[in-house]
């Protein structure tokens, strides 16, 4: 057995389509049916039941579908450890972001630790907060980038073999085209909003979950024209004046002339920016590069001090 072959098994039982997979790995379809069939010669088993138009997983594929993910996800982690004895000069790096982080301020963070370890890839994913730490708990991710809003909501336990380190926290504001009826108005109140047209993102977002509850609490149902789950779009949309939306202050700040924030009372609750890691994995060399570089880079680089200040003002007002 080879670890590509189980690497093949793996895009195949997510797929379960040979054409598909075959055009996902770069190689022929003839190719990869013989090293599938090679795997169940040597295991004895069947791992695909076959059929006219389509393949499944047996019983024995499911098992082996859990074993190899886990298998592969060991040996990435065993070759970005021996990046270490390179330097640092060579490894890859999965990153998980939650859908509605934004990435204004991220950007600039990821290419200034790309220029100083030019050898290490950077993967992103892109998901929401749940499935993302179920990936870093079985080593598909290495470190995730997700947010918590406020404290209206209870907020699920952490899975025990998680770290997490509060990042940054942000205001969370109502965005508008400069030229929308409300843009400049002073202390606008929730009951103002009952006739106007809202781009949310899509149902079990933090952003969205907060909005929704402010505007029921304030006896309405937000009329919503358009659902999405990405952060550039939704801003496009509200750009081009189509509705108001719920964003971090650095989305709408990163917007420049395209966005403005209405002066809502009382304000959204603010977000807190966290990164989160597998404890066990922590000392891998180039997690622990990256989680010492974002240290660094929030203290050095200005994309982070207003961010800082604002945490540190919001701290102090929630104190008795």
């Amino acid at each position: 057995m080879e670890l590509r072959q189980l690497h093949y098994f793996v895009v195949l039982a997510h797929r379960l389509h040979f054409s598909r997979a075959a055009e996902e790995l770069a190689i022929a379809q003839p190719a990869l049916s013989q090293q599938i069939q090679a795997l169940e010669q040597e295991f004895g088993v069947q791992l695909f039941e076959r059929r006219p138009r389509h393949i499944r997983l047996t019983p024995a594929g499911q098992g082996l579908l859990m074993h190899a993910e886990r298998v592969l996800a060991d040996v990435d982690t065993l070759s970005t450890e021996m990046a270490a004895y390179a330097g640092l000069q060579r490894g890859r790096l999965h990153i998980g972001l939650h859908q509605t982080l934004g990435m204004s301020w991220l950007a600039g963070l990821l290419a200034r630790f790309h220029r100083r370890y030019e050898g290490i890839e950077l993967v992103l994913h892109e998901g929401v907060t749940e499935p993302m730490l179920k990936q870093v708990e079985e080593g598909k991710l290495d470190v995730i980038w997700i947010h918590t809003i406020g404290t209206l909501f209870p907020k699920a336990p952490l899975p025990k073999n998680i770290e997490t380190k509060a990042i940054l926290t942000e205001a969370v504001l109502l965005g508008a085209n400069p030229y929308h009826r409300l843009a400049g108005c002073k202390q606008i109140n929730w009951n103002q909003l009952q006739k106007e047209a809202f781009v949310l993102f899509q149902p079990g977002s933090g952003l969205r979950q907060v909005m929704m509850h402010l505007a029921q609490h304030a006896g309405f149902l937000p009329h919503v024209i358009f659902e999405s789950g990405d952060m550039s779009i939704i801003r496009a949309l509200v750009a081009e004046g189509m509705g108001i939306a719920v964003f971090p202050q650095s989305v709408i700040a990163a917007a420049g002339r395209s966005l403005v924030s209405l002066d809502l009372s009382p304000a959204l609750p603010s977000r807190t920016v966290q990164l989160a890691w597998h404890q066990q994995r922590a000392s891998t060399p180039t997690i622990q590069a990256f989680l010492d570089f974002v240290q660094e880079d929030l203290c050095l680089h200005p994309w982070a001090a207003s961010f800082i200040d604002r945490s540190r003002t919001s701290a102090q007002d929630d104190q008795p």
